[in-house]
């Protein structure tokens, strides 16, 4: 009963797990499909512009957020890194050991880029403390639900048949009674014959009453009951 126990608890949580992976899933494809259909409908309003033949809610659609300036790419990011054993020149600094860079997101990113970070680690953490906690519910519910079920079987429900087994086995059995040797066993290697005993051992035995002996021949030759008329 407990590794039944245990094997749907981890089935169900395996469902609810990937129930939350295929909604997150939906979600996103949701959101790229709302971009495309977006996107469309911008374009259709930018001809609609370009042939002087826009509509209500044209202006909305093109009135699209303007990008932050950027700094350009060889600002932000480090050159790349030289592979060991290519040296750039004959001194002993390149002759060195060669290490990697490891994380050099502390020399690149901006502070905007730092907030945004910090911003999707705080809530990756949430979601992960929020699962948690559903799973524990889920947890404590089934564990809830489990005792139900048990005290209901203890109190409504029969024996099993591997329980009355068991209780049948743990019983001390019955010793069956040996019959007792004859007076010839020890004696002899074979039964000695016997007339009295083995003559009469086979016969059927007959009643010889007189009485019912004539009453069978009665009943067997006589002409029965039958009446007869004469004219």
């Amino acid at each position: 009963m407990k590794f039944a126990q245990c094997f749907l608890d981890e089935f169900q949580f395996q469902s609810f797990v990937r129930k939350n992976i295929d909604e997150k899933i939906k979600l996103k494809e949701e959101e790229e499909k709302m971009k495309v259909e977006l996107q469309a409908l911008r374009e259709a309003a930018q001809w609609r512009k370009l042939q002087g033949i826009s509509i209500d809610g044209d202006d909305e659609l093109l009135a699209m957020p303007k990008e932050a300036p950027k700094r350009d790419e060889w600002m932000t990011t480090l050159p790349p890194e030289r592979k060991p054993g290519m040296s750039m020149q004959s001194t002993s600094f390149s002759r060195t050991t060669k290490e990697d860079r490891g994380d050099t997101s502390i020399w690149t990113d901006s502070p905007l880029d730092k907030a945004q970070q910090a911003k999707q680690n705080y809530l990756e953490a949430y979601n992960k403390a929020k699962a948690l906690g559903d799973v524990e519910d889920v947890r404590k519910r089934m564990s809830r639900d489990a005792e139900l079920v048990d005290k209901y079987n203890a109190s409504k429900r029969s024996v099993s048949l591997v329980q009355k087994h068991r209780e049948e086995s743990s019983r001390p059995k019955k010793k069956v009674k040996q019959p007792e040797k004859e007076e010839w066993e020890g004696m002899h290697p074979w039964k000695p014959w016997d007339r009295e005993k083995d003559l009469t051992g086979g016969r059927k035995k007959v009643n010889f009453d007189s009485e019912n002996m004539a009453h069978g021949l009665a009943s067997r030759f006589s002409s029965g009951n039958i009446q007869r008329n004469f004219l």
